[in-house]
């Protein structure tokens, strides 16, 4: 954790009177000011059709919100006076899920792409290249086609792509998905240590891995319908974040696990 505590963090990132919709559809997303502040794993959790995605792509730059304003660094990231593609990505870096490289390239070809808004010369781009692979856990495999990959081994991939534009922000969405237990926290666990080691100066992650965001994140943001921000801590002594999951009554939030766990059934006395 940082010495600074999180409301005296610079705010990277701030969102101001969002409201978000795809395309022509209904408005699914309502947020009054939040942000992404320097020092900070910040976590998006809620449940399923909250938001977190969608909040995502408006964070990097995807998805322009149909009132409000998005400035990172303190520049517009939408509008007349946005800021250029290729600057925004030397400002931040994004990992979807969504695939983003033909099978055919091989992993350091791909993560080379990261290096397009950053041009260098060659001795410049393979260090960064190989130290991207290395912090990531991919250099074992750089060598090998994208095709020939696991999900988990891809996911990897695409963080060191990401890490090669050498952003100050990271972004991204459902990173832990396709891994395994001891991956998960290590992914996390490198986040901080990026962090730490002033690589990168803040995360912000949307997971449906709400044991990992409770015992890594600085902060957390509720997003289901709006947003709410506090620690962790805050959470979980309010009571919100298990309320946000009241659909599933059968079940209620351990603190100190992390996850769901069965509410235990009150059984009649026998005759």
């Amino acid at each position: 954790m940082s010495d600074t505590t999180p409301n005296q963090r610079t705010e990277l990132l701030e969102l101001q009177n969002i409201e978000l919709a795809y395309r022509r559809g209904p408005v699914v997303l309502r947020l009054q000011a939040e942000s992404i502040r320097a020092g900070e794993v910040l976590a998006l959790v809620g449940p399923n059709g909250g938001g977190k995605t969608t909040l995502l792509r408006c964070t990097a730059g995807l998805l322009k919100p149909q009132s409000g304003s998005v400035r990172l660094h303190g520049r517009p990231l939408y509008g007349p006076a946005g800021m250029a593609r290729d600057e925004r990505a030397r400002h931040l870096a994004v990992v979807l899920t969504d695939p983003v490289a033909p099978a055919y390239l091989r992993v350091r070809e791909v993560v080379e792409l990261g290096r397009i808004s950053r041009p260098s010369g060659r001795e410049t781009r393979e260090h960064a290249v190989e130290l991207a692979l290395e912090r990531s856990g991919a250099l074992r495999i750089a060598d090998r086609q994208l095709g020939s990959l696991s999900d988990g081994e891809r996911q990897r991939v695409m963080l060191a792509r990401a890490l090669a534009q050498e952003p100050r922000l990271l972004v991204l969405d459902e990173p832990a998905a396709h891994l395994d237990p001891p991956h998960q926290t290590s992914l996390f666990l490198l986040l901080r240590s990026l962090i730490r080691d002033g690589v990168i100066e803040a995360a912000a992650v949307a997971t449906h891995h709400l044991h990992l965001a409770l015992h890594f994140s600085d902060r957390l943001m509720l997003v289901n319908g709006t947003t709410q921000s506090a620690t962790p801590s805050e959470f979980m002594q309010s009571g919100e974040l298990g309320a946000a999951f009241a659909e599933h009554q059968n079940l209620r939030l351990d603190p100190d696990k992390g996850w769901f766990v069965p509410v235990a059934l009150e059984t009649s006395p026998r005759p």
